[in-house]
């Protein structure tokens, strides 16, 4: 007959597979930004890489040659040359409408400039959802596309490392709640018992330690959250 424990553990091991195994292409896949939207490769063919996102239209990457690429978003094509010298990476943009800006890496941080050197950036101002653009404001930010343009600039998403610490904190917790042992060292560390004399836990003491790991059960599903 199962007990408890083993039903406990078994189920937490199921979970943790199904949990890892459908999370993993969610934190190893590389992805660009487009405002809110998120987008990853589906594929590659004859030098244009096709980037699909679940909310937004798909975006294309033409690789011209070795300094330039092209990106098309919705039937507009945004021509991204790479002007870099040495110690210095930058980037021009040229937009459908004609307007050129210039997009320098700092350390990572791509930043933006227009043609009389003033950094650019966006309001993001958003109705039910929708993106409202300000007077003049183009349709993407001159360092999204370069983003986009190039896979160095794709990041993975969320801190697995919390899955763990979610295990971790759920493991714990339903010890302390199972466990006199446990309980029982718990007090044995704890500062309050050097305020008296061959102390010992009470009733009271085993019923919050109970308690105490409910809650830490049910903070790690939070915590567990916050790896997204």
């Amino acid at each position: 007959m199962k007990t408890p424990d083993s039903i406990f553990f078994v189920s937490v091991l199921l979970v943790s597979v199904v949990i890892g195994v459908l999370s993993k292409p969610y934190f190893t896949d590389r992805v660009f930004y487009l405002y809110e939207d998120t987008y990853k490769s589906a594929g590659e063919q004859d030098r244009i890489v096709i980037y699909h996102s679940s909310t937004a239209a798909p975006v294309q990457v033409r690789t011209v040659d070795e300094l330039h690429r092209t990106v098309t978003i919705g039937g507009q094509s945004y021509a991204i040359a790479d002007k870099s010298v040495p110690y210095s990476t930058k980037f021009r943009v040229t937009y459908p409408n004609g307007h050129v800006y210039s997009v320098e890496d700092n350390n990572g941080l791509l930043l933006s400039y227009d043609d009389k050197g003033n950094m650019v950036m966006s309001a993001q101002m958003y109705v039910n959802g929708e993106r409202i653009k300000q007077e003049g404001e183009e349709a993407f930010l001159p360092a999204a596309l370069v983003s986009a343009a190039y896979p160095e600039y794709h990041v993975k998403r969320g801190m697995p490392g919390f899955l763990f610490l979610a295990l971790g904190l759920l493991i714990f917790g339903w010890c302390s709640f199972r466990y006199q042992a446990l309980q029982d060292f718990m007090f044995r560390i704890s500062p309050q018992r050097l305020m008296y004399e061959n102390p010992e836990p009470s009733d009271f003491y085993y019923f919050m330690s109970k308690v105490g790991g409910i809650v830490v059960m049910i903070g790690s599903v939070f915590v567990a959250f916050k790896a997204y």
